[in-house]
């Protein structure tokens, strides 16, 4: 076997019954952009084969690379040009763990590929990982593959993905998990049929930017949310655009605007659900610019309305015009007489 670079390979004979135990501790230099950098990689293995290309390891595999390390029955790893290892690939079920001063991260997948020129760990098939912070998991994802960038601290999930985050519930196409140097969730971009329940909402859209420190959430494309009230009476929202506040308790929703609440159907370019004082409920709803209102067979259009959900009533203001329909006409009933 030929290595470039300094490495070192130490055998130790444990037992029959257990078979050698094999570690190799490389020592790789990376000069990407005239930046000299360089790794430690220690590799256990009960069994290698060495074909002067790769190196394939069988057997309670496991590697620890910086802070991260990753175990499962088989994995290949690569050399590059100068012969030094480049990559490693995890099959037959493997895990990867990393950790940091202030928090703990892991995945579970069929297979697991780390690249260490990009500092990448990319894992395929039932991928499942979870971010801890004192040995609580905050952020749960599921997904048919995922690729964490190490470096950056990205998470980016594809294909049926599935993310527990507190009392949040979310299904997407995909989705981008930024996570900050303290471990802790920084923001949340998923894209493609989302789905997200919360409480007693839940929103669906084309693409939805959740930031957890600010406790907002920003819905854009074909919005539709749903949300159930104290009285388990429902209010449906249809817009371009939603942005909810959790802080403020505050909605704002702008394009398109359409609410269903009761009888209640109003429509308008942009409205805002306000609480009433004291209290996290929405219960206003100000339709601003020209918008309208129906109720039955009323229709009321204005400048601008306001809907009260609890007493139910609403107030137009502006130009208002009201119009009635199916209302019988005074020539049948002058011959009805």
């Amino acid at each position: 076997m030929k290595f470039t670079g300094k490495f070192k390979t130490l055998y130790r004979l444990s037992g029959i019954a257990k078979g050698i135990i094999i570690a190799m501790v490389f020592t790789m230099f990376i000069i990407p952009a005239g930046v000299l950098y360089a790794g430690n990689i220690l590799i256990q293995a009960d069994k290698q084969t060495y074909d002067g290309e790769k190196t394939i390891f069988e057997g309670n595999v496991k590697v620890d690379y910086e802070d991260i390390s990753v175990e499962s029955p088989k994995a290949i790893v690569r050399n590059d040009k100068e012969g030094k290892p480049s990559a490693a690939t995890f099959v037959d079920g493997a895990y990867a763990e990393k950790n940091s001063e202030f928090s703990r991260s892991e995945v579970k997948a069929n297979i697991i590929n780390l690249s260490l020129l990009k500092n990448r760990i990319r894992a395929e098939g039932s991928a499942e990982s979870a971010v801890f912070e004192d040995k609580k998991p905050i952020v749960h994802i599921k997904a048919g593959s995922q690729i964490f960038d190490i470096k950056k601290n990205i998470i980016v999930a594809s294909d049926d993905v599935k993310i527990n985050y507190e009392k949040i519930n979310t299904q997407s196409d995909k989705a981008r998990i930024s996570i900050n140097e303290k471990g802790n969730l920084d923001k949340v971009e998923f894209l493609g049929n989302v789905a997200i329940s919360q409480d007693k909402s839940i929103i669906k859209a084309d693409n939805v930017l959740y930031k957890p420190n600010a406790d907002e959430m920003v819905a854009s494309g074909n919005t539709n949310s749903t949300t159930v009230l104290d009285e388990k009476t429902n209010v449906v929202i249809w817009a371009d655009f939603q942005q909810y506040d959790n802080i403020s308790k505050t909605l704002i929703t702008s394009g398109h605007v359409r609410i269903k609440y009761k009888d209640y159907i109003a429509t308008g370019p942009k409205a805002t659900f306000i609480p009433d004082n004291n209290s996290s409920r929405p219960n206003k709803i100000m339709f601003i610019g020209r918008s309208r209102i129906q109720e039955g067979q009323r229709y009321v259009e204005a400048d601008r309305i306001q809907i009260t959900l609890e007493p139910k009533n609403f107030q137009a203001e502006g130009n208002v015009k009201t119009r009635f329909t199916q209302v019988q006409s005074y020539k049948n009933i002058n011959k009805d007489k």
